[in-house]
C-alpha cells in the first residue's frame, strides 16, 4: 500500500497540527495557552476492500474517514525529535487497511499497547501480529511502512509509540536487553516483532499516561518518563521470554512469569513467597532459582525494588507525604522505609520529594 507524504493531522500547506490533533494533557482549562506543538511525522492511508482508497477521495488529507466507514480519534505528542506518542481512539463499521510510515530517517522500535478494541499490524520483516486490550506488541524495523488491520464494529482505543534506534541505544547505554533485540541493534536482522499478554502494571502506566495531572511542558516530561517506564516494563517480560541460558523450560518460564504478576499486583500487601510459589506450582526453592535466572535475584529482592521504584513514582507524583507512601506500600514504619529507600536509590525520600516540589 502506497503511503503519501502528508503528516497525520496536518494542515493542507501548513506545518501546524489541526485542532483534532492538538495534544491534549489532563483537564486542562480550554482558556489556558497551548504550546504549539511539532508537526507529526508520521504519513498515512486507507484502504477498504472494495478497492476505495483515501486518496480517491481527499488527496490533500490522506487520514480522512468518510462517515459511512468509520472515525477516528488520534491525539499526538511530539515529545522529542526522535520520539512520538499517541493515543489513538477508532470505530469502523467496514473492515479497514490502514497503511503507515513514520518519517524518521532511522529504523524505529514501535510500541502498540491497546486497552480496547482487536486490530492486526503487518510487516513484511515480521509477519502479522494481533493485538487486542488482552496483547500489546513491539517492533523493530529498518523501515517503518506497515499496515494496521481494523475489525469492523470493534471500538479500538490504545497508545503507541515510536523512538529512533539511536534513542533507544543511547538509553539502553550497553544494558544487557533481550536477545533478539540486541540481533537487531547490532544489524543480523532487517526487523523483530514480538507480542506479549498485558499485565496490571502495563496497564497501569498506560492508564497514568492517559490521566496526567499536569499541563504544558511538564505534562510532556511526565509522559515521556512514564513512556520509558513502559518501555523497560516490556523489555523485562521479553528478556524472560528469551531462549533459557540454564535449565529453564517453558513451563518453568511460564510459572516465573504468573509469580512475576502476582507479585507485581500486589506490591501494598504482599503475598509470602511461599504462597507465591504454591499459586503457580513451584517448590519455594525453584521459584528463587527461576528469579534469579530471568530477573537477576530472588523474589523477595524484587518485591522490595518493585515496592520502592514504585514508591518513588508517588513521591515523583507529589501528592502524598512520605508517611502517606510508606503506608501505602505496606510499611508499617517510616524509618524502615526510609531506611530501605536509602539503601536502594541513595538518598532518602524526603529529599526526593523536595525534589520533585522544586520541579526538579
Amino acid at each position: 500500500m502506497r503511503t503519501g507524504p502528508t503528516y497525520a493531522g496536518q494542515r493542507p500547506g501548513s506545518d501546524e497540527l489541526s485542532a483534532d490533533a492538538e495534544p491534549r494533557h489532563g483537564a486542562a482549562s480550554t482558556d489556558a495557552p497551548v504550546a504549539r506543538p511539532r508537526a507529526i511525522p508520521l504519513a498515512t492511508e486507507w484502504m477498504l476492500p472494495n478497492g476505495l482508497r483515501s486518496t480517491d477521495l481527499s488527496p490533500d488529507n490522506l487520514g480522512a474517514f468518510p462517515a459511512h466507514v468509520g472515525r477516528a480519534s488520534n491525539v499526538f505528542h511530539s515529545l522529542q525529535p526522535d520520539l512520538i506518542l499517541m493515543g489513538a481512539e477508532n470505530h469502523f463499521y467496514a473492515p479497514v487497511t490502514v497503511g503507515a510510515r513514520v518519517l524518521f530517517d532511522e529504523p524505529i522500535l514501535a510500541l502498540r499497547l491497546p486497552t480496547g478494541g482487536r486490530a492486526a499490524i503487518r510487516h513484511e520483516a515480521y509477519g502479522r501480529l494481533e493485538e487486542s486490550d488482552e496483547h500489546w506488541n513491539l517492533g523493530l524495523v529498518a523501515d517503518s511502512a506497515c499496515t494496521i488491520e481494523h475489525h469492523p464494529g470493534d471500538a479500538y482505543r490504545g497508545l503507541v509509540a515510536v523512538l529512533t534506534v539511536g534513542r533507544l541505544e543511547s538509553l539502553l547505554d550497553r544494558q544487557r536487553c533481550p536477545a533478539a533485540v540486541s540481533r537487531f541493534l547490532a544489524g543480523h536482522a532487517d526487523g523483530v516483532g514480538f507480542a506479549a499478554r498485558t499485565n496490571a502494571r502495563l496497564r497501569r502506566i498506560a492508564g497514568e499516561i492517559g490521566q496526567t495531572p499536569y499541563q504544558g511542558a511538564m505534562a510532556s516530561l511526565y509522559a515521556e518518563g512514564k513512556l520509558y517506564e513502559l518501555l523497560a516494563e516490556t523489555f523485562t517480560i521479553l528478556g524472560a521470554q528469551d531462549e533459557p541460558q540454564g535449565r529453564v523450560s517453558g513451563r518453568d518460564r511460564k510459572a516465573a512469569m504468573a509469580a512475576y504478576d502476582l507479585i507485581r499486583e500486589n506490591l501494598a500487601a504482599p503475598l509470602p513467597v511461599e504462597d507465591v510459589a504454591r499459586r503457580v506450582g513451584l517448590s519455594q526453592r525453584r521459584l528463587s532459582e527461576l528469579f534469579r535466572e530471568l530477573f537477576g535475584a530472588s523474589p523477595f529482592q524484587c518485591l522490595t525494588r518493585w515496592r520502592l521504584e514504585a514508591a518513588r513514582d508517588l513521591l515523583d507524583q507529589g501528592e502524598l507525604s512520605v508517611k502517606q507512601v510508606a503506608y501505602s506500600m505496606g510499611y508499617a514504619h517510616v524509618s524502615s522505609f526510609s531506611q530501605a529507600f536509602v539503601r536502594q536509590f541513595g538518598f532518602p525520600p524526603r529529599s526526593r520529594r523536595r525534589r520533585t516540589d522544586f520541579g526538579l
